[in-house]
This record gives C-alpha cells, sequence and structure tokens, in this order.
C-alpha cells in the first residue's frame, strides 16, 4: 500500500514536468527558434533583432533625443519612431496620436491638449516640454536634464543614427497613416534625400571591427538598414509601391487578429511582401511557425524582460522590441552589462 502511494505521489510529480517538456519539444516542431536565420539573413537585417523602441525609452522620455542618443550608443540594431506630420509639413517623432501624455500642452495650449500633431506648426510644438512627464511618471528615473527636451524630427533621429561610432539602422512606423494623406511619400522622399534609399549608406569595411568592448553595430551599411512598419495595410501597400526595394513589416495586434484568424493575418502580410510584428502576446509558436513557413520575419514588441526574451526566442522570434535595450542587448552577448547612469552623465544634448 505505502508503495503504490509513493507510485502514485511520484507519478503526480512528474506529470507537470512532463507537460512543460511535451509542450516545449511541441513549440520547436512547430516553429524552431533559429528557423527565420536565413530570412533576416536574404534581407540583410541582423538576427535576432535589437530594436530600440522609441529610444532608450525606459531610462530617457519616449522618442526625444537622449533616449535616442543613449539607444545608439548602447548598441541597438536599429532606432524605432513612430512618424506624423505637423500642420506645416515637418515629420517629427511622437507615439500618441494626441500630444497630452508626454507634454504640457495642457498650460502652453489650455483646451488643444487633445488636438492631433497635424494640429500644431512645427515652431508650436518646439515649445512643448516633452521631458518633465518623464520625471513625473518615473522618479527613480527622474533627471533634471530632461526638462525642456523638445519633440524631436526625422531628420534629428537620422543625424543620431548617423555621427556615432556605431551605425544603427532606422525602423519607422506610419504613425495613424489615415490622419496624414501622403505621408509614406514625404517619408521615402525625405530618407532618399538623406542618402538611406542609397545601395550603400556607408561603408561597413572603413569601419572598425570593433567598440571598446563590444561589437560594433553596422546594420546602416546593409540592404536592412531601414525597415518601414504600420498596423495600415494600406499604409504598407503604399510603401510597397513607392518603395518596393525596403523591408516592411505589418503590425499586429489581438484585434487584427481576433477579425481575420492567425492565418489570415498572415496570409495579407505575405500579399505585401511584408514581415510581421505582432504584440509579444501573439508571439506564440503556432503563430510564428505558419510565418516563417509564409517567408515571413516576425518581430515582437515590446519585450522589457529577460525572460521574454528566453521564451520568445524559443519560440522562433526573429527580433525584439524593447524599451530596455540596456537588458536585451546583454541577454544576446552583444554587450556587456553597461553602466547607463554613467552613459547618460556623458551625453551631450
Amino acid at each position: 500500500m505505502r508503495l503504490r502511494t509513493l507510485r502514485t505521489i511520484l507519478i503526480l510529480t512528474l506529470i507537470p514536468e512532463l507537460l512543460v517538456i511535451g509542450f516545449f519539444v511541441y513549440a520547436r516542431v512547430q516553429s524552431p527558434p533559429t528557423a527565420g536565420r536565413a530570412l533576416a539573413a536574404a534581407q540583410e537585417i541582423p538576427y535576432p533583432a535589437v530594436v530600440a523602441h522609441r529610444g532608450a525609452s525606459y531610462l530617457a522620455p519616449e522618442e526625444t533625443r537622449p533616449a535616442y542618443l543613449l539607444a545608439r550608443d548602447l548598441g541597438a540594431d536599429y532606432l524605432e519612431g513612430d512618424v506624423q506630420r505637423t500642420k506645416d509639413g515637418t515629420l517629427v517623432l511622437f507615439h500618441d496620436d494626441t500630444i497630452e501624455r508626454t507634454t504640457n500642452a495642457a498650460t502652453v495650449y489650455p483646451g488643444r491638449e487633445k488636438q492631433t500633431i497635424g494640429q500644431f506648426t512645427y515652431q508650436e510644438l518646439m515649445k512643448l516640454d516633452a521631458g518633465t512627464w518623464f520625471n513625473t511618471a518615473n522618479p527613480d528615473r527622474a533627471n533634471a536634464r530632461f526638462k525642456d527636451l523638445r519633440v524631436i524630427t526625422l531628420e534629428e533621429m537620422l543625424t543620431i543614427a548617423e555621427t556615432g561610432i556605431h551605425k544603427p539602422g532606422i525602423y519607422l512606423e506610419t504613425k495613424s497613416p489615415e490622419l496624414y494623406p501622403g505621408i509614406e511619400k514625404d517619408l521615402v522622399a525625405l530618407l532618399k534625400k538623406r542618402g538611406w534609399l542609397e545601395e550603400r549608406k556607408c561603408d561597413a569595411s572603413a569601419l572598425p571591427e570593433s567598440a571598446p568592448g563590444k561589437s560594433l553595430v553596422k546594420t546602416a551599411c546593409t540592404r536592412g538598414r531601414v525597415i518601414l512598419q504600420s498596423f495600415s495595410e494600406d499604409s504598407v501597400r503604399r510603401l510597397r509601391e513607392i518603395a518596393p526595394e525596403v523591408p516592411r513589416v505589418l503590425l499586429v495586434d489581438e484585434e487584427m487578429t481576433a477579425k481575420q484568424g492567425w492565418l489570415g493575418v498572415v496570409s495579407n502580410a505575405a500579399s505585401l511582401n511584408a514581415g510581421l510584428g505582432p504584440v509579444g502576446y501573439l508571439g506564440y509558436p503556432w503563430h510564428t511557425g505558419p510565418a516563417h513557413r509564409a517567408g515571413r520575419l516576425v518581430h515582437v514588441y515590446t519585450i522589457n524582460k529577460t525572460w521574454q526574451l528566453w521564451l520568445l526566442s524559443q519560440f522562433g522570434a526573429d527580433g525584439f522590441f524593447t524599451d530596455r535595450s540596456e537588458i536585451a542587448l546583454p541577454y544576446f552577448d552583444r554587450i556587456d552589462a553597461p553602466d547607463t547612469a554613467k552613459m547618460l552623465e556623458a551625453l551631450v544634448f
């Protein structure tokens, strides 16, 4: 009787472990961890790609100069941003449709804080403080130098990408493109003017092999230097028409998947010759596997913890949008754990 009881306890103890092992075996069959490596190599996109989501936005106000400077100097493969257009035609980087969350618009322009970027001129935007909100929201990461930061233009972000020892690529979203008819043409025209769509943006052979203590990022010297993305299928289609040589990504949220089904989303991305950018909750192996078999790369967002990086890597993700490049880069053994406080102190912005 005692032996039978011990056997039962042993079996019950092993069942959870066997289920976990079985799940990961199933996951590897559905979506081998490195299945997308060849797809990335064919487009000269880093694998796995570390995409600095709105810059180093955990440590500095999103889509501002210090956020992008820090992401560049940490060694992110791409600087990511949301492209919108002012009333007088300047392309700026700003995430929200309205300006109230990350500026002091309610004080400077009372009654206009719920207006969109497109309802302000560039000069009007330049009067806004886009940094103090961060100090208020994150007292543990507050920095007096963030006060009075300005909304950044796309041209300013391109200059940041071009001027450091690292040469990151750029990963740009047409944000709410229905608010800005023709923004795809404006975006492509600016990238062409700045040389980002030329065959060679920089000569990798002329760069040093490594930076002190880390490998040197040379994404800007490859064909995969620019990736364009949107939640809007129409916007991705327009980008394909006017810049067919530039890699594209169709961003995917849970609502899209609920309406179309995952295979429908994959089919739509394939028809646009685009990769997929699903929210992390959709990064399951039964999603990444079919995407890879359809020839689609999968870059998931927004992944900020090491256990998430590990799990989604096991599920076959090919790249990660992250607010925390300072965590993701050491995880993938690109750099040693950085002294970000010292790096921020040294930045000139």
